[in-house]
C-alpha cells in the first residue's frame, strides 16, 4: 500500500530540521501519540547527517481480533529516520522505516523537508511503501495500519505548529 502525506510548517528548513531532531520535541510526540514508553536516540555525525530512531509501545486497540493474538496489549514500533545533509537551500532528504518486531508488517520510504510555496513555511513529505505479510490479512491490516499513519502525521502536524511556536 502507498503511503503519501504531506505536512507544513511554520518555519524554514533548518529550524525544521531542529525541531525533528530535538530529544524533548520526540518524546512530546511519543506521549501525545498515546505511547506507553518510549526510548528516543538522536545519531549526528560529522557530515552533517543525523540518525533519529524513537521505540515505543502502543496499546494494541484497534487491531483485529485475530491480528490481537500476535501482538498482545501492546505494539512496539521502532521508527528510523537517517537525515542526509542538508543542500544549498536548506532542504533534505532522508530515508524512514517503520517496524513493528515480531510482526511481518513493515513501513519504508522517504522523507523531504522542503520549502514551501509560501515564505517561511516547510513542506514535510513522508513517503513510501506499507507492507504487512499476513495471509489473508494483509489487505486489512495495511488498511487499518495506513489509517492510523495518517491520524498520526494529522497529530504530529498540530504538534509541531504549537512547538514551533512556543520556541
Amino acid at each position: 500500500m502507498k503511503i503519501s502525506e504531506t505536512i507544513s510548517h511554520p518555519a524554514d528548513p533548518q529550524r525544521t530540521f531542529e525541531m525533528l531532531t530535538d530529544h524533548a520535541y520526540q518524546v512530546l510526540r511519543c506521549e501525545r501519540s498515546g505511547a506507553l514508553d518510549q526510548t528516543v536516540l538522536i545519531e549526528p555525525d560529522s557530515e552533517g547527517s543525523t540518525t533519529v530512531t524513537v521505540r515505543r509501545h502502543l496499546p494494541s486497540d484497534g487491531i483485529p481480533d485475530i491480528a490481537k493474538s500476535l501482538v498482545g496489549p501492546q505494539l512496539l514500533v521502532v521508527e528510523t529516520v537517517r537525515w542526509g545533509s542538508p543542500d544549498a537551500d536548506g532542504e533534505r532528504e532522508g530515508a524512514m522505516s517503520l517496524e513493528l518486531p515480531g510482526l511481518p508488517v513493515s513501513f519504508t520510504g522517504g522523507v523531504h523537508l522542503r520549502r514551501g510555496a509560501e515564505p517561511g513555511v516547510t513542506d514535510h513529505l513522508v513517503d513510501g511503501d506499507l507492507e504487512a505479510r499476513i495471509p489473508f490479512l494483509s489487505r486489512r491490516i495495511e488498511e487499518l495500519v495506513g489509517g492510523q499513519l495518517r491520524e498520526i502525521v494529522q497529530l504530529e502536524e498540530g504538534i509541531a505548529q504549537e512547538w514551533l511556536a512556543q520556541r
